[in-house]
């Protein structure tokens, strides 16, 4: 994973980021933000900072670029001796996450972090494991070229879900209590759906049913957009959300509907779709380590925990709650959260929410 270290400082009247960059360079840069502000306002913008650096590969807005040998470095090598079509879509995605990261930061960790990446945002692990394995053959290629140690590299993608961990539900609901409001809003529906981060993101004003409480999710799968979707219950606690949300932004029914609190559409994110992410798994992180809960904490946390309760309260059946969290295999939902026996989605969301 980029890894960049920032700290909150006060300078000369204005909120500052202070720390370094993924190489090393040092950053120092105002937030734009009067000290007067609110810690918790700034740590906000800390984290929108923070999000725009990643997404510039870790380098520091505006700076030179480092000579440090980089996964660009290894990839260009790689290309040089020749690929298929197949192998070359791979490579490119596997670059668009790794290229500026330098070589050094390859390890287990961010591998791992990587795939919980790649899980948040709906990919299979089948899928995962492709991309984890052409990243190996790069990385492996790049050291017997340059004559470099070997970095050894775990295997991604096999039983990715299961690996993400389960947030104990006093922890979840302190998290969400120490957020700002939009991330609140946004978790909250995390928390007591299950959906994917992805597939809430893209939920329009046209997608709930506020009588039925009903909300249609949507997945998009495969080169041609094909559509996957579900309709599920809703908890009042989503219910109290939605609502808020509509009283509070003028949202059209072609509208998305879960916004940042000046009114912007989470969709509409002005980064990439890595900063988006890095953005609201920053938002997690920031309020776990204010109320005490430092590991564990990712999007897909919040959907696993979900399901795990659902497996565990003995109130719903591996078919029901197979189809409610969206796994076209059963054997995905029994392996990773059921324990128990109720047929009802509306007996599930009930009980849980």
């Amino acid at each position: 994973m980029i890894e960049v270290k920032l700290k909150l400082e006060k300078s000369r009247g204005m909120w500052c980021a202070r720390g370094f960059d993924a190489f090393g360079e040092v950053i120092r840069s105002s937030l734009k933000l009067p000290d007067t502000a609110a810690e918790r306002e700034a740590y906000r913008e800390l984290g929108l900072f923070e999000a725009k650096v990643v997404a510039n590969g870790g380098h520091k807005l505006g700076g030179a670029r480092s000579s440090v040998l980089t996964c660009d470095d290894f990839i260009e090598l790689y290309l040089e001796r020749g690929v298929s079509q197949g192998d070359l879509i791979k490579v490119k995605t596997v670059g668009s996450y790794w290229g500026r990261i330098p070589v050094t930061q390859v390890d287990e960790s961010a591998m791992l972090e990587w795939e919980r990446l790649m899980i948040s945002r709906g990919l299979k692990g089948s899928t995962i494991k492709r991309y984890g394995t052409a990243l190996k053959a790069i990385i492996n290629y790049g050291c017997k070229s340059k004559k470099l140690p070997p970095i050894n590299l775990p295997t991604i993608g096999m039983d990715s879900e299961a690996r993400v961990l389960n947030i104990p539900n006093a922890d979840r609901d302190n998290i969400m209590s120490c957020m700002l409001r939009d991330e609140f809003w946004f978790f909250t529906a995390l928390a007591y759906t299950g959906a994917r981060p992805k597939e809430l993101i893209n939920v329009r004003r046209k997608d709930v049913d506020l009588e039925e409480q009903r909300i249609t999710l949507r997945s998009y799968k495969g080169k041609n957009g094909m559509v996957m979707s579900r309709t599920l219950p809703y908890s009042s606690a989503v219910s109290d959300v939605i609502n808020e949300l509509l009283g509070m932004f003028d949202i059209g029914r072609d509208d998305y509907l879960f916004r940042m609190l000046d009114g912007t559409p989470w969709a509409d994110f002005k980064d990439s779709t890595k900063a988006m992410s890095y953005r609201l798994y920053r938002a997690a992180k920031s309020a776990g380590y204010e109320c005490g809960v430092e590991s564990g904490i990712t999007l897909y946390a919040f959907r696993h925990t979900f399901g795990t309760n659902a497996g565990n309260s003995g109130e719903v059946n591996p078919f029901t709650l197979s189809s409610y969290m969206g796994h076209k295999n059963i054997q995905t939902t029994k392996d990773n959260y059921f324990h128990g026996g109720v047929e009802d989605a509306d007996m599930l969301v009930k009980g849980l929410g």
